[in-house]
């Protein structure tokens, strides 16, 4: 198999800020030089390489979520340290684990253009599944980022190792989106009609690390994710009509993530390899894994039934949750933690879990976004089933998430009646909520908490795009850079020193405080 190539897609400027040239060019060897893979063993590179940027990891969460968008969401209660709001390494990390995916993908390209027509055309599936994966993890750049290189981005070994050569100009972030909205529209319509010769789909089934083969999950994943794309562009007036028309048939169509077994996910299959949540217990009860006071606030006052599956009720108050008010000074937060007065993530459901999935798409979130559209295009009826919905699937969501926990020493004893979780619908009351405006600070309020922690980078998104749920944040005003929360994170400063010629096009955008596209509110 090809030695899967880490360099950063635009430059080397990953590598080179920490090594010297000679440390690069032992570790990325000419790629001429080195064996051919073929098109199965390359899909699973490129989507295995990724890992960490789904299943629960260290890397991750510690490095890189919980000091930017936990923060920036209340995902968890934070500290008032100084510098919190400015995203630092955090951006440098993200980037370069991106590009190294994205080289993966150049490769397998490169892959099929070295086959015959025929086996290109009996291989196609691969190609499929791997541009929707690339896809969903490119919005999610975009979302963070804005103007990212693309087009041109992962194609060291088209450059015969020429390293200088493989610097790539960024794209404009509304036409990435266009971009793939439109290819994935065709996949969807593909999807419908497309035969997989016997043995290539005994060799994807093996291969894909996500669906394992199955069809119906590819489509259900290909138009969920358009979805949440066309959702997210909903209000950006280029995109408004076609958002509403796409969103229509996307739900005549029929084929979404539309129960929890039907999610999208990285699952964790066995203990004995390394595609697993390994760290990621230390990652949160060694980093941040405090519960936010908003999102216990409600569960406190509504009687939410997922509260004792998500949180653990404060160590020297029995009984008791709360959460980590944000608009205290800090020496008053840490003396309320050290004391042990302020509740936490669940351990036995969520930290010490070695079974987290990695989640992608799954129903709660999807019907969320039903009920927004709903409300958008005036049908508060329908957007009410699919919000109740929504609120019973996340439940159960979080629920099954402690099916497979290794220490139940948190585990709640009993899971939610029918009962419990209907009366907590019914006090939500969407009925109540007679204006589209109030229906969609409640449709938020439960994206935030069921995203939490689970799917900060798509909180972190909505949150910007909807400016709801309305939170409070104290200032830093220790800080000189940025004293609330950005709208976007800045780019390394490896890609101005490495990069620097298509860099400086996009240099005068490149602070904290410039919005990404569909940020219009």
């Amino acid at each position: 198999m090809r030695k899967l190539l880490y360099i950063s897609l635009t430059t080397a400027a990953v590598f080179f800020s920490s090594c010297s040239k000679d440390d690069f060019a032992e570790a990325y060897p000419d790629p001429s030089k080195v064996p051919t893979t073929i098109v199965p063993r390359q899909f699973t590179g490129f989507m295995r390489i990724n890992f960490e940027d789904v299943i629960p990891s260290y890397w991750n969460y510690y490095t890189v979520l919980q000091s930017t968008s936990l923060t920036y969401t209340q995902g968890h209660g934070f500290t008032n340290s100084s510098g919190r709001y400015v995203p630092g390494a955090a951006s440098f990390d993200r980037w370069g684990r991106y590009y190294k995916f994205v080289t993966q993908y150049r490769e397998l390209e490169t892959v099929m253009a070295s086959l015959s027509s025929a086996e290109q055309a009996r291989n196609r599936i691969y190609m499929i599944a791997s541009t929707i994966y690339l896809y969903d993890h490119t919005q999610k750049m975009i979302d963070n980022f804005g103007d990212i290189p693309f087009s041109e981005a992962g194609k060291i070994s088209l450059t015969g190792g020429n390293y200088a050569a493989a610097s790539a100009k960024y794209d404009n972030q509304t036409e990435l989106y266009t971009l793939m909205l439109d290819k994935l529209k065709a996949f969807s319509a593909e999807l419908n009609s497309i035969t997989v010769p016997q043995d290539i789909a005994t060799d994807f089934k093996t291969q894909d690390l996500i669906n394992k083969g199955d069809m119906t999950s590819w489509k259900n994943y290909c138009n969920s994710l358009r979805l949440k794309m066309l959702n997210r562009v909903s209000a950006v007036p280029a995109f408004a009509a076609r958002a509403n028309t796409e969103i229509a048939a996307i739900i005549a169509d029929g084929k979404i993530v539309d129960e929890n077994t039907e999610n999208i996910a990285f699952r964790v299959y066995t203990q004995e390899g390394d595609l697993d949540t390994s760290g990621f217990h230390d990652a949160m009860e060694d980093g941040n894994n405090i519960a936010p006071k908003p999102m216990i606030d409600h569960m406190n006052a509504n009687n939410d039934p997922r509260k004792p599956w998500l949180f653990e009720a404060a160590v020297r108050t029995p009984g008791v949750y709360t959460g980590l008010d944000p608009m205290l000074a800090s020496g008053a937060q840490v003396q309320l933690i050290t004391d042990g007065k302020i509740s936490t993530y669940n351990r036995s459901v969520i930290s010490r879990n070695d079974w987290l999935p990695g989640t992608l798409i799954n129903a709660a979130e999807v019907n969320l976004i039903l009920a927004e559209y709903y409300v958008r295009t005036g049908n508060a009826g329908t957007a009410k089933n699919h919000f109740e919905k929504a609120i019973r699937q996340s439940v159960e969501y979080y629920v099954r998430l402690g099916d497979k926990a290794d220490d139940l020493t948190w585990k709640p004893a009993t899971e939610p009646t029918t009962a419990e979780i209907n009366t907590y619908i019914a006090t939500i009351n969407f009925a109540g909520a007679t204006t589209p405006a109030a229906q969609l600070e409640l449709i938020a309020f439960q994206k935030y908490i069921h995203y939490n922690m689970m799917q900060v980078d798509e909180s972190w998104a909505e949150q910007r795009r909807l400016k709801l749920p309305a939170l409070t944040f104290r200032e830093d005003e220790t800080s000189s850079i940025r004293k609330t929360p950005p709208t976007r994170w800045t780019y390394p400063i490896s890609e101005s020193i490495y990069n620097t010629a298509n860099y400086n096009v996009v240099k005068a955008n490149d602070n904290l405080s410039t919005k990404i596209f569909w940020d219009i509110k």
